[in-house]
């Protein structure tokens, strides 16, 4: 996270803005954020927005719960592991040893250690490249996402919320909130968020 109004990147010396994301090879550039219009000066006014707000980014709701669903499966995806890809491929090289191996003579042995270490390399290799495709695949439909969404943010007319508060239910918490009296500004609401 930079800070507002910094230039230059502390830690490599690149100009940097906020906006800038990571450049990862093959995704899209992340779509750059409008600026903020001001918040409304009363209550009233600040409802009012906030309910034609609400219908405008409620068009979004499926495709901010496929997001929410593709962070998910972004954040469980784990790389494949030489450990258990050993103790498998041991495992199924002593079953192959045992059922073709045993009417082999004694001195074959050494067939057992090369059908683990073919085994265990190509299960791994082919898992990981498996992994690999899978993780830049969904990386790629992350990115498609946030742009479209972030698209679809720029093109509100008058928006003052921030990003992170058009997903539906923020929007409906922080109406029933000002609607009730719990939260007495978007200013209140934003603090304690």
């Amino acid at each position: 996270m930079l800070e507002s109004g910094t230039r230059i990147c502390p830690f490599c010396g690149e100009p940097a803005t906020l906006a800038a994301s990571p450049v990862v090879e093959g995704l899209p550039e992340l779509v750059l954020l409008n600026e903020l219009a001001p918040v409304p000066a009363t209550r009233e006014e600040t409802l009012a927005e906030l309910h034609r707000l609400e219908s405008y980014f409620g068009e979004l709701d499926t495709k901010y719960a496929t997001l929410a669903d593709l962070w998910l499966k972004s954040a469980c995806w784990q790389a494949p592991s030489k450990t258990r890809w050993a103790v498998g491929g041991f495992l199924l090289a002593l079953l192959l040893y045992l059922l073709v191996g045993i009417h082999l003579p004694a001195m074959a042995a050494w067939i057992f250690v090369v059908l683990w270490g073919v085994i265990a390399y190509f299960g791994f290799t082919r898992s990981y490249a498996h992994y690999e495709a899978g993780r830049s695949e969904n990386e790629h439909a992350i990115r498609e996402l946030e742009n479209e969404i972030r698209r679809h943010y720029n093109k509100a007319r008058d928006c003052f919320l921030p990003l992170d508060y058009t997903v539906p239910s923020v929007l409906s918490e922080l109406i029933a909130g000002l609607d009730s009296g719990m939260i007495a500004s978007f200013e209140d609401y934003r603090i304690n968020n």
